[in-house]
């Protein structure tokens, strides 16, 4: 299935090769705890896919978040821009449904060795959703954040 979004193009001449692991399980629950609150009950990766991330929900829905794209630029040793683009699938008993979202947050190491970052996210309707083919490629949201990441 190809995506109906345009292409991530970000310029790679800077690129620098950076080993960084992440709990993206860890950090899933926290970043899907402080946008959607108590509503939120676990996050976890698919054992079979790692691209795939599943959040399960207080009312027993499921939300099935596949990664199909991604890029890194690092401009230099304090900056990192990361762009992500991924299917999502929410499991309902009433009416399951299905989007596209783009994720880019562009991270800054600072001073006391904290983490920011601004985040830009849009959603996309994709099919079967009625109105996705009178969207296109234009996103139906658009939300901005600001984060800051600190050590325990």
């Amino acid at each position: 299935k190809r995506s109906t979004l345009p292409l991530l193009s970000l310029p790679t001449k800077s690129l620098q090769k950076v080993e960084i692991i992440s709990d993206r399980a860890f950090n899933g629950l926290n970043l899907a705890k402080t946008y959607l609150g108590d509503r939120v009950v676990r996050v976890w990766l698919d054992r079979r896919d790692s691209n795939r991330q599943i959040t399960k929900f207080r009312d027993n829905r499921k939300l099935f978040s596949t990664v199909s794209g991604r890029a890194v630029e690092q401009p230099n040793t304090n900056h990192f821009i990361t762009s992500e683009v991924f299917d999502q699938f929410f499991q309902a008993a009433e009416k399951p449904y299905k989007n596209q979202v783009e994720t880019t947050s562009a991270y800054s190491l600072q001073p006391n060795g904290s983490i920011t970052a601004d985040q830009i996210t849009a959603v996309y309707l994709t099919p079967p959703h009625s109105k996705a083919y009178l969207a296109g490629d234009r996103p139906v949201a658009l939300y901005r954040y600001r984060l800051e990441l600190k050590k325990f």
